[in-house]
């Protein structure tokens, strides 16, 4: 379990940090509520490290919890009502799509709060089933289903109820629900979808064209979203010859860019030139000085071919983790505000790292080596 305590330890600061953060508001004892917390969600994975269960109890169990779980937390999405959110993520997407239903342009619209929506057309039309059922944050539960279920399939039913578990002795993770956020989801859903990759052992040389077209519609996600792909196939990429690179990189652009086609032509000048357009919100973090730092330390990381694919989980979730870490970094030092739990710094991003993490730490109680069950390469 040695080689698993530092993905161990960045799960147990992000959860503190939300733990810290909101216990803080209503009392002066929050360091000891922390402590509980790091306490119990230890002794939690010591006793899920020692737990085996037969395979056919496992499947009971996780479908089970996994039902169970998600009726109580749309119970609770429910009894609160999401206008007297402080967080509008969900409105983000609610009120784009009801733009688009209106006939009004969708970009143009503002959520609950006063602010412009940032996810990109791909996230937005994903939404619409929920849109109609009239709860966008239900997308969460989906996505929980979709996630468990290629874990289940490429591992087994017990790595699935072990991540299940420990997500939801996450309190960012409930944070997300309960707000009806969606970050978490679309990583996810990332997560999920490179898991299946490497499990159908989908290799860069082999299905190019198709890998492209993943890469650009889950660019039009979120930008961050295509940075555990790029993590996988990164190494491949670099081996390819530049005709395979030029093809992967102008299908994976011209993906993107069809996807913005529809709203390009029914009015490009609020799309492009608009001083709250998706592409401004999603980038205003940081600098292009961070951006080009965190280039080159995902580029020289994807170089090390035998680390980055028998450990991809563990490696992008620290990709995702010091790409956030910059950010806040830079505005720390420019702006001198160094308050983490300031209106400035909004720590949901570190819930993007949170799946890899997960799946990390459950290979590591599941008493696994990384290295016994993966291909030596997705590019050969």
């Amino acid at each position: 379990m040695r080689k698993y305590l530092l993905p161990i330890l960045l799960y147990l600061f992000i959860n503190v940090l939300f733990v810290d953060k909101y216990t803080l508001r209503v009392t002066e004892w929050h360091y000891i509520l922390d402590a509980l917390y790091v306490c119990v969600a230890c002794a939690l994975m010591v006793g899920l490290y020692y737990w085996k269960p037969r395979p056919k109890t496992s499947k009971i169990l996780l479908y089970s919890a996994g039902l169970g779980y998600s009726a109580l937390l749309i119970a609770l999405q429910y009894r609160i009502d999401p206008l007297g959110l402080q967080v509008d993520r969900w409105s983000a997407i609610h009120y784009f799509l009801d733009n688009l239903f209106q006939g009004i342009y969708p970009y143009a619209a503002q959520t609950h709060l006063g602010g412009y929506g940032s996810p990109f057309p791909v996230w937005q039309v994903l939404h619409i089933p929920f849109y109609a059922i009239g709860n966008v944050g239900l997308s969460f539960f989906a996505a929980l289903a979709l996630f468990l279920f290629v874990i289940a399939r490429s591992r087994s039913a017990h790595f699935a109820l072990l991540t299940l578990i420990l997500l939801m002795a996450s309190p960012a993770i409930q944070y997300e629900i309960v707000v009806r956020s969606d970050l978490f989801t679309n990583f996810m859903c990332v997560c999920a979808l490179c898991e299946w990759l490497r499990y159908k052992s989908v290799r860069f040389t082999d299905h190019t064209l198709l890998l492209a077209i993943i890469a650009g519609l889950c660019a039009s996600t979120r930008l961050a979203a295509v940075i555990p792909l790029a993590l996988l196939y990164g190494y491949a990429f670099l081996q390819s010859g530049w005709k395979k690179q030029l093809l992967f990189v102008l299908t994976a652009c011209g993906t993107f860019v069809c996807t913005f086609v529809p709203f390009l032509v029914w009015g490009g000048n609020q799309l492009l030139f608009f001083e709250y357009n998706p592409f401004v919100l999603q980038t205003r973090q940081g600098s292009p000085l961070v951006f080009a730092i965190f280039a080159l330390i995902a580029i020289a990381w994807t170089v090390y071919k035998k680390d980055h694919l028998q450990h991809f989980h563990y490696a992008a979730g620290g990709l995702l983790t010091i790409l956030v870490v910059l950010a806040f970094g830079y505005d720390s030092v420019r702006t001198g505000n160094g308050d983490l739990y300031s209106s400035s710094y909004d720590i949901t991003y570190f819930n993007m790292a949170l799946p890899f993490y997960l799946y990390t730490i459950v290979w590591g109680l599941n008493h696994e080596s990384v290295s016994e069950t993966l291909p030596s390469s997705l590019g050969d």
